[in-house]
């Protein structure tokens, strides 16, 4: 049988038929028999013959939402959306089903339904069936019906875990700051999924999250703090202005997470509150700063190298890690130090060279093996044998002091060795 059945042919259940001569409970009848026992054809032709008979034919085509075959359930959907709010009861019941499939060609009848399907999607809210609430809230969620955000935001704090989830993805499509706070305390939820939902609406949220966020970095709970951070990254590049404003603030905890999340987001923009960072009271400031720096690669190195060279000595230290950390693409800037007319400046710059170990550094320090400064000379020899051995290079090249040199040493070699800092 054609799919292109005519509605007379299908409500007389024989083709040449006239409907005229069939009583309308044969047409029923015929229409009724095509749904349940018909092909995949006859059943979709009958749904849209008894879908325009309207309301006391809702409960053949709710169980049609159950039909094997897509286009079957796909007429039924639509069917029962044009039947309208009467429809809606029937529906809601079938969210109770534990099929995907029936249960999103039955949510899309309720958004095609619209409007009138609103108040009761708000009541299954708190329905006892937690599936049901589940996919009630996704369906709201789809439809966007601005009375229903005070209703989701409530969904946020349901006993079941996926309802909470589904109400953190739904207000995505809201994106309205008084979602923001609840969302935070959803960062504490004991579920991973849960708490990525809420990291995903808020980055959505985007600038109206960055304040409350930041605001959290200062809360007492570690893993809370944690999870603002990860939002923080997410909402990337708007979050920085603010970020950076942040590093100035009294709570450790808050630069602290303010350094690794600039850090992370990666604008150069920050390299200069990350520097003045490496100074910060607090150990683990500095740590975060560093690492950051560290991360940001090439555009980090001239500043790193000039507070390397003027620094005090914690942001000295820091600057030297970070600098070993970026490795290689420091040793021109770091060689150029090794001219500097201060000894300490470069003792200390020979003894990072060694320690990145580049061999493009093992000439300008073989030229520093003739400083004036014999613990110049020492930490020179030194980091080009580091650079030697962790090249496994014997070829490497080496300059042999003079004997002017080896004299001028003499005793002072025996002195103990000074401190590169």
């Amino acid at each position: 049988m054609g799919v292109i059945r005519s509605l007379k042919d299908v409500l007389a259940g024989e083709r040449g038929d006239s409907t005229d001569e069939i009583p309308e409970g044969t047409h029923i009848s015929n229409a009724l028999k095509a749904l349940s026992y018909g092909d995949v054809e006859d059943r979709w032709n009958a749904i849209r013959a008894i879908g325009e008979l309207g309301e006391p034919f809702i409960e053949p085509l709710v169980r049609a939402l159950s039909d094997e075959h897509w286009i079957v359930r796909r007429g039924a959907a639509d069917a029962l959306a044009r039947i309208g709010y009467p429809a809606v009861p029937s529906l809601l019941k079938m969210l109770e089903n534990v099929e995907e499939d029936v249960r999103r060609e039955t949510e899309r009848a309720l958004v095609l339904i619209g409007e009138p399907a609103v108040k009761p999607l708000l009541d299954a809210l708190i329905h006892e069936n937690a599936q049901v609430r589940q996919r009630s809230v996704q369906t709201l969620g789809v439809m966007q019906p601005p009375e229903a955000l005070p209703a989701m935001i409530s969904a946020l704090k349901d006993s079941d875990p996926l309802v909470r989830q589904e109400a953190a993805l739904s207000l995505s499509g809201y994106a309205d700051p008084a979602s923001v706070e609840p969302l935070i305390e959803l960062l504490k939820d004991e579920h991973g999924y849960v708490r990525m939902a809420a990291v995903e609406t808020l980055c959505i949220i985007g600038e109206d999250s960055i304040d409350p966020l930041i605001h959290a970095l200062g809360e007492g709970d570690e893993q809370l703090r944690q999870r603002a951070s990860y939002a923080l990254v997410a909402v990337g590049p708007p979050a920085v202005d603010r970020l950076i404003e942040s590093m100035q603030n009294e709570n450790p905890s808050v630069v602290r997470s303010c350094a690794w999340i600039l850090g992370r987001i990666g604008d150069t923009k920050a390299i200069p509150p990350l520097v003045e960072s490496m100074g910060h009271p607090e150990r683990n400031v500095r740590r975060e700063a560093c690492d950051s720096l560290a991360g940001m690669g090439d555009a980090a190195v001239l500043p790193l190298a000039r507070s390397f060279r003027d620094g005090e000595v914690p942001v000295r230290h820091c600057a030297m890690e970070a600098l070993w950390m970026i490795g290689a693409p420091t040793v021109e800037h770091v060689s150029d130090l090794l001219t500097d007319p201060t000894p300490d400046v470069r003792r200390r710059a020979a003894l990072l060279l060694g320690e990145i170990g580049a061999r493009s550094a093992l000439d300008p320090l073989s030229r520093l093996l003739g400083d004036e400064n014999p613990s110049v000379r020492r930490i020179a020899f030194e980091a080009i044998e580091m650079i030697r051995t962790k090249n496994r290079d014997a070829h490497a090249p080496f300059v042999v002091p003079t004997g002017e040199e080896i004299s001028e040493r003499g005793d002072r070699e025996q002195r103990e060795k000074p401190s590169p800092w």
